[in-house]
């Protein structure tokens, strides 16, 4: 059984769900309405084996798309609730979201790469140790928010050589690399759950 104090917090477009192409921006966007939501097939099952092994789950996402003035809070927030729908279909529990509403030149301290999102996500859980705690996304920006919060860090996804020259222009390297969940999920299962509390 994992410790009951690892959280594991995740980004959520890219890990939980596809994202979309943009041809106005240099990276895929976020889906912005219900209908685009597509969660990866695999997720479910992967975060409910999460689940059941006692981990707590968690969800940091930027989504600056309302203050771009691309689609209302209103659709923002049902997107978000039909992606925790999704997920949760074969009984994955999410501890809590948190979502950054911020564009990049808003200068908050919530948007990833700053660690506001992840010291949220680590205040609901006041017993926890961050640093037995995971931030797991596909961007250079979540892993230095994961480093900053103190936490340790998995990066994912079919871009993790450009993210990872990013990275290392900062002398910064994740804790864990793979393609995505399934193999985040290996890794924790490889050195075995106890370990959770010990690395």
């Amino acid at each position: 059984m994992a410790n009951d104090a690892s959280l594991i917090i995740l980004d959520r477009d890219g890990v939980l769900n596809e994202t979309l192409p943009n041809p106005s921006e240099a990276r895929p966007d976020s889906p912005l309405c219900v209908a685009a939501v597509v969660v990866f097939p695999w997720v479910p099952s992967v975060l409910r084996s999460l689940t059941d092994r006692g981990y707590r789950l968690a969800i940091a996402t930027n989504q600056p798309a309302f203050a771009k003035g691309k689609v209302s809070l209103e659709a923002l927030e049902q997107v978000h609730a039909r992606v925790l729908d999704e997920i949760g279909r074969e009984g994955a529990r999410i501890s809590s979201s948190h979502m950054c509403l911020h564009r990049a030149e808003d200068g908050c301290e919530c948007r990833k790469p700053k660690p506001g999102l992840l010291l949220d996500a680590l205040a609901r859980h006041p017993e926890q140790d961050g640093r037995h705690c995971w931030m797991v996304g596909d961007r250079a920006t979540d892993v230095l928010a994961g480093v900053a919060a103190g936490v340790q860090t998995a990066l994912l996804g079919d871009e993790t050589g450009r993210e990872l020259s990013e990275l290392s222009r900062l002398a910064v390297r994740p804790s864990f690399c793979g393609a995505d969940l399934r193999d985040f999920n290996r890794f924790l299962l490889a050195r075995g759950d106890g370990s959770a509390q010990n690395h």
